[in-house]
């Protein structure tokens, strides 16, 4: 095998509850993590010569900043073998979304070069490089839903139970034109000082939903977004406005900007599934991306 094609996930906080800052710069959190068949495209196929990377969107650095070209990198200096690795990436999910698109992207790249050098790392050894990657990389390794805690590095399985009713949901995904600048949310977070939720607090809340798991009560929980409406207030009116017209669940994800709303009570129904993405146009511009997972 000198060639191969990956579909690259994103993902979506069904919960984010950001606990406290740390003396290292990052933010301890518990999340519940899931990811969604909303996908870039990645082929990579051995090179003779170097690294490199071509993709369909010319904003998108193709140089070693790159998550896909970092993971190469990684790749050699913990498997010790002299390959490189030419990627043709097509993104669909948007940059500065909160989606993690980029660990997608990186964490695959891992996976595929791995394949091609016939697995020689093992999963943990994956996992630790998936880690110096970046928070989100990890969870990209099990295609499965988890709770991440730490920085994001700390990963644990759900039940089965749990599995099924997130591998249940079905979503409209949306992200207007504007993205949030993840660190300047951070920033805003540490300098109020009280948008963090205590630790024992986000435990409860997820180990409530885990002794009784179904779409009709999901932990759907992000601190993030106070940060985030202070910058753009028109995201919390959006939000509130499908809440209030459809009836159904809607959250900001991660940092944002993107959003998605949980659409299994309408998902038959084509004219309705029609209007929700009217109106969130409508509130957000007519370049707000909407992507339904059904």
């Amino acid at each position: 095998m000198n060639q191969t094609k990956k579909k690259c996930p994103c993902k979506i906080n069904v919960m984010l509850a950001i606990t406290n800052p740390r003396p290292d710069g990052f933010h301890d959190l518990v999340s519940l993590v899931s990811p969604v068949d909303f996908c870039d495209d990645l082929s990579v196929q051995i090179s003779e010569t170097e690294d490199c990377l071509s993709c369909n969107e010319p904003g998108v650095p193709t140089d070693s900043s790159n998550l896909v070209m970092k993971a190469a990198e990684l790749f050699r200096k913990k498997s010790g073998i002299d390959a490189h690795f030419k990627f043709e990436l097509f993104k669909r999910v948007p940059a500065g979304a909160g989606l993690g698109g980029g660990s997608g992207d990186g964490a695959t790249a891992l996976l595929a070069v791995n394949e091609l050098c016939g697995n020689i790392l093992d999963t943990p050894a994956l996992m630790e490089l998936a880690a110096e990657m970046g928070s989100d990389c990890p969870l990209f390794l099990s295609r499965k839903s988890v709770v991440m805690r730490g920085r994001g590095e700390r990963i644990s399985e759900l039940p089965q139970a749990a599995q099924d009713v997130l591998c249940g949901m079905k979503l409209m995904i949306f992200k207007p034109s504007f993205s949030i600048n993840t660190g300047a949310a951070y920033r805003r977070m540490r300098e109020n000082g009280t948008y963090y939720i205590p630790p024992a607090e986000a435990e409860k809340i997820l180990s409530d939903w885990l002794a009784n798991p179904s779409l009709k009560n999901l932990p759907l929980v992000n601190n993030m977004q106070q940060a985030a409406f202070e910058e753009f207030p028109q995201l919390k009116a959006a939000l509130e406005g499908l809440r209030e017209r459809f009836g159904i669940p809607a959250m900001m994800s991660g940092s944002g900007s993107a959003c998605f709303a949980v659409v299994n009570d309408i998902a038959g129904d084509e004219s309705a599934l029609k209007a929700l993405s009217g109106y969130a146009k409508t509130a957000l511009g007519q370049d707000c991306m909407t992507e339904f997972c059904l």
